[in-house]
């Protein structure tokens, strides 16, 4: 008799190597309950990445021999927060992957607190063992769902971060405006949320809409070469984040991100929104989840972002 067996069997299964190479280039593959993970090294480039049917997604990309280097270049244009609050005291972000972004904000921001949420405790435990992650007390991890996480929290946050990808794709209920508002209750005054869009998905000028129908502003940054949108979004009305001087901040943060991030590229990133007036660009809630999300999943996270 064929036997089934239970998903924390699977969970528990190790790696399945590949192939290894000379100089210690491997490929391992790992099932969870949540994911199938792959974590490749070529050189000193660790690649994390998630398998689906429509494909394979990089989730995180880190360089072991230069740690503080931004391999994943849309992880750059999510520090675009800095524009609006240059000093956050208390950042959270719902998304782990191999935590690169991380390690520019502690050492740019070394007595702040950078809360991580991550559904998947492999990932957490993959960032950790192969991709050189080391969370302090300032930088501490919790295994859970992230809309749950902000639902429990009583915590104000003055970043707000969302880049949660399962399979190449956000969730659905991470996109809805429910969550949003959840999010906006949970920020400062003065805090920024921000958000990983995908601007080559039939979901983009929803995912937009739906931001701005909770958030008063927003203002978008596109990755150069890329198809990922950074949107960054306030509560407050007053003053006008529109006629923000982006450029006007730039030596400061050039000399505080110590050439990590390049604000100058950065200010000239800004987009113009997607029209969003069309009666079939729907406003994304809990009861609202189109199967347009799987459209999503095909133009995520490819490699080469």
């Amino acid at each position: 008799m064929r036997r089934s067996f239970s998903l924390t069997v699977v969970f528990l299964i190790p790696f399945l190597p590949v192939a290894t190479g000379a100089e210690g280039d491997y490929t391992e593959i790992y099932d969870t309950p949540y994911n199938n993970l792959t974590v490749e090294r070529i050189g000193s480039i660790v690649e994390l990445r998630a398998r689906s049917r429509a494909g394979v997604y990089l989730e995180s990309a880190v360089d072991l021999a230069d740690p503080l280097r931004l391999v994943v270049p849309y992880t750059r244009t999510l520090f675009a927060a800095a524009f609006l609050e240059p000093e956050p005291r208390a950042a959270l972000m719902i998304g782990l992957g191999g935590a690169g972004f991380h390690r520019v904000f502690a050492q740019v921001y070394p007595d702040a607190l950078l809360q991580s949420v991550e559904l998947d405790p492999k990932v957490f435990e993959l960032s950790q063992s192969h991709l050189g992650f080391k969370p302090t007390a300032n930088t501490p991890v919790a295994t859970l769902d992230g809309r749950l996480y902000v639902k429990r929290s009583k915590q104000n946050w003055d970043w707000i971060i969302l880049d949660a990808f399962r399979s190449g794709y956000v969730p659905p209920h991470l996109k809805t405006q429910e969550f949003y508002r959840e999010c906006a209750a949970r920020l400062n005054p003065r805090g920024v949320f921000v958000s990983n869009l995908h601007a080559s998905t039939r979901l983009y000028a929803s995912d937009v809409k739906t931001i701005q129908s909770v958030f008063p502003q927003v203002v978008l940054f596109q990755t150069a070469g890329r198809v990922n949108v950074i949107a960054i979004a306030v509560k407050y009305s007053e003053p006008s984040i529109a006629d923000h001087a982006f450029v006007s901040t730039v030596p400061q943060l050039d000399a505080k991100f110590r050439e990590r991030v390049d604000f100058s590229k950065l200010a000239a990133e800004r987009i113009v929104p997607p029209a969003t007036s069309a009666r079939s660009v729907r406003i994304l809630t809990d009861d609202f989840s189109p199967v347009e999300f799987l459209d999503a999943m095909k133009l995520n996270n490819t490699k080469e972002h």
